[in-house]
């Protein structure tokens, strides 16, 4: 289901108006730019669209959070080399569709990925990082046979932000998962997490560890039990699921 995060835009000038919006879709942003204009030709309606589509894109990213403490909008403007790989990773964004349709209006649908070549993960995580391995649990369970592929934490109903690059952490304040313990490669090609609406996702595989959080810290990381975060390192000792990013966040 779509979830409209731009959803209006008018202007009236004469016989000319305009309609755009933006949506979430998943694994990619989509825009589109509507313009009707029975003042200009349909090369200029065409070309109107597009730029519309691509602009609503571009705020659209712009709210995106990287971190809980950063958005993509705050980052391009402290950062020429973060903005200058964004601007180029929209203008590669793919349109989908441009048509007329039968009341004369014309219609632009661009897309962008969030992960993968040419990604908006890709155009604001800084690949120079110093890799950190996963902390150790406190509690070392020897004789846990259950093998784990994956985890799932159900955040519902706490207003979870999405974040390119995302926390998971105990309530004592260790930082079980981060960008640090993964990397630029699968933090880009794969993505940290999967936010899910529903606890079934195939991400986390046939047999994931379910925990529950105990609440959002800085509305995009994700705060679990000391006694859970000890249960998932544990865990993740035998698979490694989480260097996998086998990872699925429900909100």
């Amino acid at each position: 289901m779509k979830k409209v995060f731009q959803v209006l835009f008018a202007l009236t000038l004469l016989l000319t108006s305009s309609l755009a919006a933006a949506y979430d879709e998943g694994d990619y942003f989509e825009a589109e730019g509507i313009i009707f204009d029975t003042t200009q030709g349909k090369d200029s309606m065409y070309r109107a669209a597009v730029m519309q589509a691509y602009r609503y894109l571009a705020e659209e990213i712009g709210d995106l959070y990287i971190t809980s403490a950063t958005t993509v909008q705050q980052a391009r403007t402290a950062d020429d080399e973060i903005n200058a790989r964004v601007e180029k990773c929209l203008r590669g964004a793919k349109r989908v569709s441009v048509k007329f349709e039968g009341d004369g209006s014309c219609h632009a649908i661009v897309r962008l990925p969030k992960n993968g070549p040419q990604s908006i993960a890709g155009a604001v995580l800084k690949p120079d990082i110093v890799i950190e391995d996963f902390p150790k649990p406190k509690i070392i369970n020897i004789r846990s046979t259950v093998t784990y592929t994956g985890l799932i934490i159900d955040c519902r109903g706490m207003n979870l932000s999405e974040a390119i690059s995302p926390v998971i952490k105990s309530a004592g304040g260790t930082e079980i998962y981060a960008y640090k313990n993964i990397g630029y490669q699968s933090a880009v090609n794969i993505g940290m997490v999967e936010y899910s609406a529903d606890m079934n996702s195939s991400r986390a595989g046939n047999n994931p560890l379910t925990v529950k959080a105990v609440k959002i810290s800085d509305k995009c990381d994700v705060v679990i039990s000391d006694d859970d975060a000890d249960k998932i390192l544990n865990a993740n000792q035998s698979t490694n699921f989480l260097i996998n990013c086998a990872v699925v966040l429900v909100r």
